[in-house]
C-alpha cells in the first residue's frame, strides 16, 4: 500500500517543511485539495492554493516524490486546459503525477461559479469524457464541450500509458468507475465504514481502490473544534491498526491528511515515520 500526506500548513515554510519530513520519512506521495472559495475548509496554504501550480512547485523542490490532486472538482474546470496541466506535470514528474477528478462536494463552490450544484453529475460525465479524449489525444463532442480531432494539446504525456485518472466521490461515482474500468478512490471513512464499499467495489470486479483520510497521531478528542475534521487519531499502535486494516479491505494507494498547521503535521509525520511505517513493512 502506497502511503501519502498532504502537507498541508499555516505558510509557505509550513509547507516546505512538512513536505521534507514526509519524503524523508518514506512517505511517497505529496497530495493536494482543490479547495476554490476561501473558508475554514482551505485556508492559504492548507489547501486554499491553486493545486496544479502548488504542485509543480513541490515536484520541482521534491523531485523524488510522487505528486497528485485529489480531487480536482472537474465540473468547475475546463477540461481541456486541465489536460494540458495534467500532461505538463506528467512531463516535469517523468510521469510522477496522478489526476484525480469528482464531480464535487461544497455548493458555495458551484454557487459562486454561478453553476447549478444539482447539475454536477451529468457535468462531470461530458467533461470527463472531454478530460480523457484531451489527454489521449482523441475527438469528443458533448451537449456543452467539444475537443476536435485535429490539433492534438501540446505537451504529449511523457509516459507511454497517459497520465492516470480515477474518479473519487460518493456511491454514484463508484459505480460510475465500475462501469468505465477506472479506479476509484474514496474518502472520509474509517476502516469499518469502509469495509461495505471495498465489497462492493471488488465484488463487482474494480480494480485500484484508493483512500483519502484524515489522520493525527497522539491522544485527541475528535470532537473538539481544532479537530473535528479527523477520521483517525489515537497512538502509533492504533494507527498501525488503522492502516493495515486499510490494507486488508484492499486499499492500494492512502492518502492522508496529517493536520492543517505545522505542528500537528509535523508530529504525525515524525510517528508516522518512526513508529508505524517500520510496523506496516514488517
Amino acid at each position: 500500500m502506497r502511503l501519502g500526506i498532504s502537507p498541508f500548513a499555516s505558510t509557505r515554510e509550513g509547507v516546505i517543511r512538512i513536505s521534507e519530513a514526509a519524503v524523508d520519512g518514506g512517505l511517497d506521495t505529496l497530495w493536494l485539495g482543490d479547495g476554490y472559495v476561501a473558508g475554514d475548509d482551505f485556508p492559504g496554504w492548507a489547501g486554499g492554493m491553486e493545486s496544479m501550480t502548488e504542485l509543480a512547485w513541490l515536484s520541482g523542490r521534491f523531485p523524488s516524490a510522487r505528486v497528485g490532486v485529489s480531487a480536482a472538482v472537474l465540473p468547475l474546470r475546463d477540461p481541456q486546459w486541465l489536460a494540458k496541466e495534467a500532461n505538463t506535470l506528467d512531463n516535469l514528474t517523468s510521469g510522477g503525477f496522478v489526476l484525480v477528478v469528482t464531480p464535487g462536494f461544497w455548493p458555495r463552490d458551484f454557487s459562486h461559479r454561478g453553476v447549478d450544484f444539482d447539475d454536477r453529475g451529468t457535468l462531470f460525465d461530458e467533461r470527463l469524457g472531454a478530460l480523457v479524449a484531451a489527454l489521449d489525444g482523441s475527438s469528443f463532442d458533448g451537449v456543452h464541450t467539444h475537443v476536435p480531432a485535429w490539433g492534438r494539446l501540446a505537451p504529449e504525456p511523457d509516459t507511454g500509458g497517459g497520465v492516470p485518472v480515477w474518479l473519487a466521490g460518493a456511491t454514484a461515482t463508484m459505480r460510475r468507475a465500475l462501469r468505465l474500468g477506472m479506479p476509484y478512490q474514496a474518502s472520509r471513512a474509517t476502516p469499518d465504514d469502509l469495509a461495505p464499499i471495498a465489497a462492493e467495489w471488488f465484488d463487482n470486479g474494480g480494480t485500484v481502490l484508493a483512500h483519502r483520510v484524515r489522520v493525527q497521531a497522539g491522544d485527541v478528542d475528535a470532537t473538539g473544534n481544532e479537530v473535528d475534521w479527523q477520521a483517525i487519531t489515537g497512538s502509533a499502535d492504533q494507527l498501525v491498526d488503522a492502516l493495515e486494516r486499510f490494507r486488508e479491505l484492499g486499499v492500494s494507494d492512502l492518502s492522508m491528511v496529517p493536520g492543517q498547521h505545522e505542528r500537528a503535521s509535523l508530529d504525525t509525520i515524525e510517528v508516522l515515520a518512526v513508529d508505524v511505517l517500520p510496523q506496516l513493512a514488517g
